[in-house]
C-alpha cells in the first residue's frame, strides 16, 4: 500500500469511527454515557448474583471484595470482545451496497466494530484498576504488562472479527452460529467464577480459550493469581493464529466478496 492509499485509509477510517459513535447513540438521552451504564449494570447484575446471593469467593485474594476484582477483570476483557464481535461479524452484509457502490478497503468495516469497542474497553480497564487501587490491592511490577495484554486483546478481537465477517459475507449461517457461540463461549470463560473453583484437571483445557487465556494473564498481571503453566505461551500462539489467521482469511476472500459485489 503507498502512503497516498495509507493517509486515504486512514482518514476513511477516523471518519467511519466518528459515524459509529453518533449513529450508536443516536436519539438516547444518555448517549456515551450508555458505554459506562452498560458494564456498570452487567457488574452489578453479576456481582449480586454471584458475589453476595450465592457467596462466591476467589482463593488468592484476601481483600473482602476480593470477587468483584475477578469479576471486573473477566468484564473487562469480556464486554468489550463480545460487542466487537457482535457487531463486526454482520458488517460487510450490512454495507454490502455501500461497497458495491463506493469502493473502499474492506478492512474498514471491522475495524470500525473494533474501534467502537474501544470505549467500553477503557472504561472497563479504568475500573478494574481503580477499584483494585481502592480496595487494598498492592501495585505490583507485573501491571507493566498489562499495555502488551490490551494490544493482544485487540489483535485477537481484530483477527476474529475480520474472519468472522467474511465468513458471514460467504456463508450466512454464519452470523446466528456466532449468537448462540457467545452465549456458550461466555459459560465456557472464568468471568462470573474464578478458575480456582474448576478442578485442577480442567485448567489446561482452558488454554483452549483464548479469552480464558486472556483474562487469567490480566488477572496475573494486576492482581497475582495464579495461572495454568503455559497460558502466556497460549495466549501468544492464540495473537498469531487468530490476529495473523483473521488476516489472511479476510485477504485472501476478498477476491470472492469483489465477484459478490
Amino acid at each position: 500500500m503507498s502512503a497516498g492509499q495509507t493517509r486515504r485509509a486512514w482518514v476513511l477510517l477516523r471518519y467511519w469511527l466518528l459515524r459509529e459513535y453518533k449513529t450508536r447513540y443516536a436519539g438516547s438521552m444518555l448517549g456515551l454515557a450508555w458505554a459506562f451504564v452498560q458494564p456498570v449494570a452487567s457488574l452489578a447484575i453479576f456481582y449480586v448474583l454471584f458475589g453476595l446471593v450465592l457467596a462466591v469467593r476467589v482463593p488468592g485474594l484476601e481483600q473482602a471484595n476480593g470477587y468483584l476484582l475477578h469479576l471486573l477483570a473477566g468484564l473487562a476483557v469480556w464486554l468489550p470482545f463480545t460487542d466487537a464481535i457482535g457487531r463486526g461479524v454482520g458488517c460487510l452484509v450490512a454495507y454490502e451496497d455501500f461497497l458495491r457502490k463506493q469502493p473502499m478497503p474492506a478492512e474498514i468495516l471491522p475495524a470500525v466494530s473494533v474501534g467502537g469497542s474501544l470505549l467500553a474497553m477503557f472504561i472497563g480497564y479504568a475500573l478494574f484498576l481503580l477499584v483494585s487501587v481502592s480496595q487494598g490491592a498492592p501495585v505490583l511490577v507485573t501491571w507493566v504488562w498489562l499495555p502488551a495484554l490490551i494490544l493482544a486483546q485487540l489483535v485477537v478481537t481484530m483477527g476474529l472479527t475480520m474472519l468472522l465477517s467474511m465468513a458471514h459475507f460467504l456463508w450466512r449461517d454464519v452470523g446466528s452460529i456466532v449468537t448462540f457461540g457467545l452465549q456458550l463461549w461466555f459459560y465456557l470463560t472464568p468471568v462470573v467464577y474464578p478458575l480456582a473453583q474448576v478442578p485442577e484437571r480442567f485448567h489446561a483445557w482452558f488454554l483452549l480459550n483464548p479469552i480464558a487465556c486472556m483474562i487469567m494473564a490480566v488477572e496475573r498481571s494486576v492482581l497475582g493469581l495464579a495461572m495454568p503453566a503455559g497460558t502466556v505461551w497460549a495466549l501468544a500462539a492464540w495473537v498469531l493464529l487468530l490476529g495473523v489467521g483473521g488476516a489472511w482469511f479476510f485477504r485472501s476472500m476478498k477476491t470472492a466478496l469483489g465477484e459478490a459485489l
